[in-house]
């Protein structure tokens, strides 16, 4: 088509797709340029793409001017945010479980457009699917920490504070495997490659994302040692920790075929997800789907096995070696906590300790 050096746009095509190159100034004077695709071989269709998008930057170029922040849509920050997290981790499906739950719910608007009512009505909706409150929280948790990513990536985000309207929950009952023939009867009943991702969780008492992510170049084996990130708030990408190699989980990694980058792997690739792999041990699986009975409820292959979710194994290792060591600093460092205050959830295993403390105390008292 002939070029109209007036005009605010000039359509092309590239195969049968129109493409699009903007070239205007505003009414502030700053001149805008861009070449985009319409997505669309229909003329007509291109046209009032066009026309929209040139509002669109309009308004995006005067809010500039005016010195106001870049507006971002919530589906849009969810999916920086993820891509971010992913830094020096594995795939996180229990993240983007959430994150879709929470744009289920809110939808998609612009983050700054999400109030303390819009919050409330989200948490309501959650109680009313039957969601623990605690579920819920780790979700405003995420929200959280969305609108503050939103606000360091320069965009306008939302005044509220979702952690603040949080729900009250019942103290927290850290459910643990009795006994190490627990977990043994756990991992004969899995395939080989999860056999030594619990086997290696059992013997670090390592987070599932941390196993995953773990790369052979993160291990010294000269000097016995694991470098890896754990979780915390105040590092970029987590807090460098390193681990001492025990003899069990050497012969673990001695186990692992070093055919990746990555540690653990199934059929030469690195190893995503564990969570169906996982279910698969305690429950009975028909094709695709795991089996019910009647009432609703998941078969258990074998009764005297109950399901536990697999950070289990994680808190199982804190809770026997504070039960060993008595000694919650130790636990706060070999687990990798960033407070000692999450270490103190284990503390009620010393009561019978300090039951027998005070008995001793006062022995030979009357």
């Amino acid at each position: 088509m002939a070029k109209r050096p007036d005009a605010p746009y000039r359509l092309y095509t590239r195969g049968e797709t129109y493409h699009v190159y903007f070239s205007f100034r505003t009414i502030g004077g700053q001149r805008v340029q861009l070449r985009e695709t319409t997505g669309t071989s229909d003329k007509r269709k291109a046209e009032q793409y066009c026309l929209k998008r040139i509002g669109e930057l309009q308004q995006k170029a005067e809010r500039k001017e005016k010195g106001e922040l870049e507006e971002m849509t919530l589906d849009a920050a969810f999916g920086r945010f993820y891509k971010e997290e992913l830094i020096n981790q594995s795939e996180n499906s229990t993240l983007v479980y959430r994150l879709k739950n929470l744009t289920k719910k809110l939808g998609n608007p612009y983050v700054s457009q999400i109030g303390d009512p819009e919050i409330n009505r989200y948490i309501v909706a959650r109680q009313k699917d039957g969601v623990k409150p605690s579920t819920i929280n780790r979700e405003l948790s995420d929200l959280s920490a969305v609108f503050g990513k939103v606000k360091i990536w320069g965009r306008k985000t939302s005044p509220s504070k979702p952690l603040s309207l949080a729900l009250a929950v019942p103290d927290e009952n850290v459910k643990y495997f009795s006994n190490i023939d627990v977990t043994k009867k756990i991992w004969e009943k899995a395939p080989i490659h999860l056999q030594r991702i619990i086997k290696f969780a059992v013997f670090t008492g390592f987070r599932i994302g941390n196993i995953l992510s773990l790369k052979w170049d993160n291990i010294d084996f000269s000097n016995e040692t694991i470098t890896i990130k754990v979780k915390n708030k105040k590092f970029k990408g987590g807090k460098t920790k390193t681990f001492s190699i025990t003899p069990h989980i050497k012969k673990v990694l001695d186990e692992c075929p070093r055919v990746s980058e990555f540690v653990f792997t199934y059929k030469d690739r690195p190893i995503k997800s564990i969570d169906t792999a996982w279910r698969n041990i305690f429950y009975v699986r028909e094709k695709k789907y795991f089996k019910k009975d009647k009432e609703g409820n998941y078969v258990l292959r074998d009764p005297s096995l109950k399901y536990e979710t697999f950070n289990t194994l994680r808190h199982t290792v804190a809770t026997w070696l504070l039960k060993k060591e008595k000694n919650l600093k130790l636990v706060k460092e070999v687990m990798g906590h960033e407070k000692i205050q999450t270490t103190l959830k284990y503390a009620h295993i010393l009561d019978d300790e300090k039951r027998r403390s005070m008995t001793e105390l006062f022995d030979g008292i009357e």
